[in-house]
């Protein structure tokens, strides 16, 4: 017998207030893969989301977990059984990494020995090394450091599906690129069930297994990244890719385009050892995310140029203005 799926939604509606926020959904999570919601504000994404571990409920339908009705589960079960990571990760100020990574585990039962090998496990997992980080308060943390700990948090107790909300909209787009590779990475390891919100279609295009593209509580395509770049199913779909062109070409750029830009000062530093005028700015971008500034000599005029996080950042910014202008 097949496997059941991670997650079905059947004909499920929602209202709030008298208004249909979604009318007949149909949706189906295998398990393993990062299935990513993508649409503008109010599309009914996060509503979708929030109903699979309960948060809301459905005013008809159905919607299980794993072969089961999740409205069969007893509710604290259900919610250990799923992580959760938000937009804003809300960490308990007055605890620790550690004590605030093992909240789920420590409810769940789990032995004391085994919530910390895997507390130091995870944050190794994502950069962050116990000795260092366990013992710290989150207000020690960056942004893009606590949205980690989030993460490991969302892991610790081994859940069979994680909800993500929007997890990376709040950071810089260096930080921002950084933690996508982090779950990507994350999941050639882990294999979970992703369920993934977000309102970026490159962010959906660059993460996702699969991805739903939601308008008005509507379900207008369900595809692989391919299917949906080269064959959209509307022309609300064509438009919103369209919109993520520009940052999908950031980050394939080369730094010959960058140079070219003007946004970047001359520098008396010695060309950093492998970087040239023709290495992709996301070959570079993580190291920029560590505050590193790489010297870049320009074929074309014989200088030398500082790149740095802001310096990208201005570029970033030059690109998306000038493709704005043009449109």
């Amino acid at each position: 017998m097949a496997a059941p799926n991670a997650i079905e939604f059947h004909h499920v509606r929602k209202n709030f207030t008298g208004q249909t926020i979604l009318s007949d959904l149909n949706l189906t999570i295998p398990a393993g893969e990062i299935f990513v919601l993508v649409g503008p504000s109010g599309s009914g994404k996060t509503t979708t989301l929030k109903m699979i571990n309960r948060l809301e409920e459905p005013n008809a339908g159905t919607i299980t977990f794993f072969g089961r009705p999740v409205a069969d589960y007893p509710l604290q079960e259900l919610r250990w059984s799923i992580g959760y990571v938000l937009q804003h990760i809300a960490l308990f100020p007055n605890m620790t990494v550690a004590e605030n990574i093992a909240v789920i585990p420590e409810m769940k039962k789990m032995s004391r020995t085994r919530i910390q090998e895997r507390t130091e496990a995870l944050l190794a997992a994502v950069d962050l090394p116990a000795a260092e980080y366990a013992q710290r308060y989150p207000d020690a943390l960056s942004g893009g450091e606590a949205q980690r700990v989030g993460i490991v948090r969302a892991l610790a107790a081994d859940p069979g599906v994680i909800l993500m909300d929007e997890p990376f909209s709040a950071l810089d787009p260096l930080s921002r690129n950084q933690l996508q590779d982090l779950i990507l990475r994350l999941q050639a390891q882990l294999h979970k069930t992703i369920v993934f919100v977000t309102h970026d279609m490159h962010e959906a295009l660059k993460v996702g297994d699969r991805i739903a593209v939601m308008h008005n509580g509507v379900i207008h395509q369900v595809g692989t990244p391919a299917e949906i770049q080269q064959h959209p199913a509307t022309n609300f779909i064509a438009d919103f890719f369209a919109g993520a062109e520009v940052g999908h070409v950031v980050w394939a750029d080369t730094l010959a385009q960058v140079l070219a830009s003007g946004v970047l000062p001359t520098t008396t530093q010695p060309p950093t050892p492998g970087v040239t005028s023709q290495t992709t700015v996301a070959a570079i971008a993580p190291r920029l995310g560590t505050n590193e500034t790489l010297a870049v000599e320009n074929p074309a005029d014989g200088h030398t140029y500082a790149l740095d996080a802001p310096g990208l950042l201005q570029y970033i910014v030059l690109v998306h203005t000038s493709e704005r202008d043009i449109k």
